[in-house]
């Protein structure tokens, strides 16, 4: 039975991702498109990939050292580096969203933490991480508002994004509610649970919050705050000279502001959990983007998705895979892992 669930998920989610790849590449001229990555300059495009996929994660691993300092102090980057890397492997590459679970096993076993801890540090950085992709997005909708709108009809993305946003920052202050009332909050979920679940779900449950509590930890100390703040800006900066720096690979004549639109279109697509780093809705959106915001022609539009989209892929499994073999990481654990 649970393989049946595999292979049907595994089918459905290809079929999705093979649909975003028709609808990206339909009315592209394929000698066009040749003529395209012939003549672009890959150096900017490297150089960009280098910045957005290593920098980025260097930056993202100290964020996240900050989060995990409430569980464990001072953990040590040559540890924290190598577990995004691999983690962005699994999730991005191997499994979708395998890397959320990846990360905070790794860290668990070699930190001597607790895993559920560690778990709800993962959540905290998501949360932070679509904050700062809606606010960028929020302010990209006062000079481009009616371009989105017309690129992306009939769906309201300046709705569907104002709606995620109050979501997740709801969600954001029940949490900070929840840790400034523990023991009572404690109690009233495992009445809950047990008023409402079978006995063997409970356990599980609680776990849960747990995890979710421990990782939102770091609100009881403010001394972190400037220093998790000032490292999810940098990391979206970095990303956004990555996609402005591969618009000279491809004489693009934009300016950074809107490599900020195309960096936030690209994390939108990048929420689909989709096998192959989401290439399909990645070339989908930007392809779409580029052209109905911007005019650009198609097929330099598709050559920028697929240049950034694969170099960026390249970069995180073979860095991945160097650091899976370093840290001695059995794909068949997190596998199992990613299962439970």
């Amino acid at each position: 039975m649970k393989n049946i669930k595999k292979i049907l998920k595994f089918t459905i989610l290809t079929a999705i991702l093979l649909f975003f790849i028709y609808l990206a590449f339909k009315d592209i001229d394929f000698k066009l498109l040749l003529v395209e990555l012939q003549k672009t300059n890959y150096i900017y495009a490297i150089i960009g990939t280098l910045i957005g996929t290593f920098l980025g994660s260097y930056i993202r691993a100290l964020r996240w050292r900050y989060l995990l300092n409430p569980l464990k102090e001072n953990v040590k980057m040559s540890s924290l580096f190598p577990f995004v890397m691999i983690g962005y492997m699994m999730m991005n590459a191997l499994i979708p969203r395998g890397g959320e679970v990846a990360r905070p096993v790794l860290t668990a076993q070699k930190e001597s933490i607790s895993r559920a801890s560690a778990f709800g540090t993962i959540v905290v950085e998501r949360i932070f991480d679509m904050l700062s992709m809606f606010l960028v997005f929020g302010f990209c909708l006062f000079f481009f508002r009616e371009k989105i709108s017309e690129a992306f009809y009939p769906y309201n993305i300046e709705m569907i994004s104002l709606w995620s946003s109050i979501i997740i920052l709801l969600f954001v202050l029940v949490i900070v509610f929840m840790l400034l009332n523990l023991d009572k909050t404690e109690q009233i979920v495992e009445s809950l649970t047990q008023k409402i679940l079978p006995e063997r779900f409970q356990s599980k449950i609680h776990k849960i919050f747990i995890s979710l509590i421990n990782g939102f930890l770091f609100i009881k100390y403010p001394r972190y705050y400037f220093k998790i703040f000032l490292t999810t800006a940098l990391i979206w900066i970095s990303y956004a000279v990555s996609t402005y720096l591969t618009f000279f690979a491809f004489d693009i004549k934009l300016g950074f502001l809107d490599a900020n639109l195309i960096l936030v279109l690209m994390s939108f697509a990048m929420t689909l959990p989709l096998p192959g780093n989401s290439a399909g809705s990645y070339y989908l959106f930007v392809k779409t983007a580029l052209v109905s915001i911007y005019g650009i022609n198609p097929e330099t539009a598709i050559g920028y998705a697929i240049v950034s989209h694969l170099l960026g892929f390249l970069g995180i499994m073979v860095s991945g895979f160097y650091y899976s073999i370093k840290e001695n990481y059995k794909f068949s654990t997190g596998m199992s892992e990613f299962e439970n």
